[in-house]
């Protein structure tokens, strides 16, 4: 049996090894040995998942039979990332919120261009810097230059709001409102695209420091830049469903739509407005692109917008031992984690297959999962746990091996890179 037994860790060695070399920094590898006349053991209950099934037969003979290889240590090293969006830039900001001024008026929002951006961002951090406010300080290009190096090209209109001293985007945009000329600016129907910027600095006068820079433009080949637009300009959903504009009014014939590593939708009369389901499968930001046709020229632009992920669970992998006639399961329970952006509700596909609880709210929860009723004939049993958030399930694999035999535990070394 002992050579039995040896030969097992050789093959999870040799297998281990190639899960490191995969990028995994720490392996550990758990056998769960199936043997006559030894007594079941485990380590603290619930803790871990073994990636490996040891038996060993009556007559001596073994056997190991993986039922966890690298897609689930892949799929674990993955909970680390996180979830949502990140912070709200202050310059994006100045856009959407003008955005819902104009919006309320009828008019169309506009689009966030990077190059807009970076020059605004570049005209607030020079105004905090060498303490100026002003459209154009001392030692730098004029702004029309200035947004130009960004490589805003071929403009057909630009324009510039500056703005000190207010702690808030929400309190610059007032003050703009009531402001005629920047005003004017912020409800120009002829610009489709803006770009915002923010910078502090302790020893400048203001302090804070605010530019919105706003402009349309052409292509290189003179055809006209037509924005797509998602929720306004909205940072981030909490939905999948979203409504776009779409410039184009006047010159376009058709359009069409398509998500970030998705299919082209068929061609489709133009409208302004269209109601359309993003992709969470490429992550966060989702990408919507579109294109517009008038005869045969086709233009194409596209906006992202950043949506809630699949909400983070673990462990993905359950693995519960079992003798047959015998009740409790070796662990008695699993620690489920999960963080979610939104409520979650949690469902098993199996009636054997028991949770502490079957929804929650948005964030942290730990709910326990033991087994009740459950298969007792030899060999595996598989269920599956789905937790769901906002419409995004993540599916929890339970294995139950239940042995004609007692249970004995036994553990390969600790392996990392360097030792593999």
């Amino acid at each position: 049996m002992l050579n039995h037994l040896q030969a097992a860790r050789r093959w999870l060695c040799e297998w281990a090894n190639r899960v490191c070399r995969a990028r995994l920094l720490l392996c550990l590898l758990v056998i769960a040995a199936l043997a006559m006349g030894l007594s079941p053991s485990w380590g603290a209950e619930g803790e871990g998942t073994p990636l490996a099934l040891g038996w060993v037969r009556s007559d001596g003979t073994s056997d190991v039979t993986e039922f966890a290889g690298e897609e689930p240590l892949e799929s674990a090293a993955l909970q680390a990332t996180t979830y949502g969006a990140p912070w709200e830039p202050l310059g994006h900001k100045l856009v959407r919120l003008t955005n819902t001024r104009r919006v309320s008026r009828g008019l169309s929002p506009l689009k966030a261009a990077s190059e807009l951006k970076q020059s605004a961002y570049f005209h607030s951090d020079w105004m905090a810097t060498h303490d100026c406010f002003a459209h154009n300080c001392q030692g730098e290009p004029d702004w029309v230059t200035r947004i130009q190096n960004a490589g805003y090209l071929n403009y057909v209109l630009l324009a510039e709001n500056i703005a000190a001293g207010y702690l808030s985007a929400a309190d610059v945009i007032d003050a703009w409102m009531t402001s005629p000329g920047h005003r004017e600016n912020m409800l120009n129907g002829g610009l489709r695209e803006a770009g915002g910027g923010y910078a502090y600095s302790e020893t400048a006068y203001y302090h804070r420091y605010w530019t919105l820079d706003f402009g349309a433009r052409h292509d290189e080949q003179g055809n006209p830049v037509y924005p797509v637009v998602i929720n306004n300009e909205a940072w981030s959903t909490t939905s999948l469903d979203v409504n776009l504009y779409v410039y184009g009014e006047g010159w376009a014939n058709e359009m069409r739509f398509r998500n970030e590593g998705g299919a082209w939708s068929a061609w489709q009369p133009f409208n302004c407005t269209k109601a359309w389901t993003l992709s969470a499968e490429d992550g966060s930001p989702a990408v919507v692109y579109a294109q517009l046709r008038a005869g045969s020229t086709i233009v194409e632009n596209s906006d992202s917008i950043h949506i809630p992920l699949p909400p983070v669970v673990s462990p993905l992998y359950m693995l519960f031992l079992s003798e047959q006639g015998s009740t409790p399961t070796t662990p008695l329970e699993y620690d489920l984690t999960i963080d979610a952006q939104s409520s979650w509700s949690a469902t098993a596909d199996g009636a054997w297959i028991k949770l502490s609880d079957t929804s929650g709210p948005s964030g942290s929860s730990v709910i326990s999962v033991h087994l009740e009723g459950f298969p007792t004939s030899v060999g595996s049993h598989v269920g599956t746990i789905t937790v769901e958030s906002l419409g995004m399930p993540v599916d929890v694999t339970v294995v139950l091996a239940v042995s004609s035999g007692s249970l004995q535990e036994s553990h390969v070394p600790l392996l990392s890179r360097e030792q593999g």
